[in-house]
């Protein structure tokens, strides 16, 4: 329609909502009928994809200030400007609506799409959130920090895989981590968000995760210079592991030596136990030594074997 200034031109009511209006025109004698179609119904109209996924509307349009969302037998649709018309449907939709729908995480910035390697299914998120589903994993959210480090990982082809839960807190309530199907990732105020994996993650676990005297990962998981082995700093110390020693901790005084030796390119290699009891003190064994810390005096020494 053109306006009376004849160069306006009719483009959208303002909140997309659909309706019919009737211009009636007296003079004429004439009743123009405009009817339009909201984004929503002409993708639906157009896009025989997205009609075959939902199905059929199951109730109207409903707006949330400048959101709109239409639920349909298969899925739901929503709607912004900024967005475009996007669906999320399935065991997403379900992961999408119980962590809290638009109102917690944005609308749909994608339909619900393929992964590159052809296992799993993927929806993103207006305001930095994600749920990925699998045969194997279900659907479940990644948000935030952790989300941009597992996407800096590679997402689920780098080292962690898919997610086995959605983000939640930490057994000592100082953090946020998800659960990877090959490991973790772990974010607190203080440290950021870092990566777990394999071995070393299981060597962190068997020491009680968060809770325990190890507290937050520093660093993601790295190699070691020499190209050897793999290693996390933690808050409360290190965990080191090679295909020969397996995953070790090594913290405090003893730890603190070891560094100033040189780490695993010292004479002492890698270690090869935990920290444990002796009598006087503690210590922690190496490849080619042992470190020992006197409980009375604070002193520590090194010593080949």
């Amino acid at each position: 329609l053109t306006a009376a200034d004849g160069v306006a031109r009719f483009s959208r009511w303002n909140d997309s909502a659909p309706r019919a209006r009737e211009f009636v025109m007296p003079d004429q004698g004439l009743t123009l009928s405009a009817a339009y179609l909201s984004p929503m119904e002409q993708r639906y109209a157009t896009d025989a994809v997205f009609r075959a996924q939902l199905g059929a509307p199951t109730g109207p349009e409903v707006g949330d200030k400048a959101l709109r969302y239409r639920d349909y037998t298969g899925g739901r649709a929503y709607w912004t400007p900024e967005s475009g018309v996007h669906e999320v449907h399935g065991a997403i939709r379900a992961n999408y609506l119980a962590g809290g729908g638009h109102a917690g995480f944005g609308e749909p910035v994608t339909d619900e799409a393929a992964t590159p390697d052809g296992v799993g299914r993927y929806n993103h998120f207006l305001r930095g959130a994600s749920s990925y589903w699998t045969p194997g994993t279900g659907a479940h959210l990644v948000y935030g920090a952790i989300r941009e480090k597992w996407a800096s990982m590679g997402w689920e082809r780098g080292p962690h895989g898919y997610p086995l839960n959605d983000e939640a807190t930490t057994g000592n309530g100082l953090g946020r981590y998800n659960n990877f199907q090959n490991g973790a990732i772990y974010w607190s105020g203080l440290t950021g968000a870092h990566g777990m994996y394999g071995e070393i993650w299981a060597t962190y676990g068997s020491l009680g995760w968060d809770r325990g005297f190890l507290g937050f990962p520093l660093t993601d998981e790295l190699g070691t210079p020499d190209g050897v082995g793999r290693y996390n700093h933690m808050q409360g110390g290190s965990l080191y592991w090679t295909p020969a020693t397996g995953g070790c901790e090594v913290h405090g005084a003893i730890r603190d030596r070891w560094a100033e030796r040189g780490w695993e390119r010292s004479y002492l290699g890698y270690p090869v136990s935990h920290e444990y009891p002796v009598p006087g003190g503690r210590r922690s064994d190496f490849q080619h030594g042992y470190i020992f810390w006197n409980a009375t005096t604070g002193a520590v020494t090194d010593t080949r074997y």
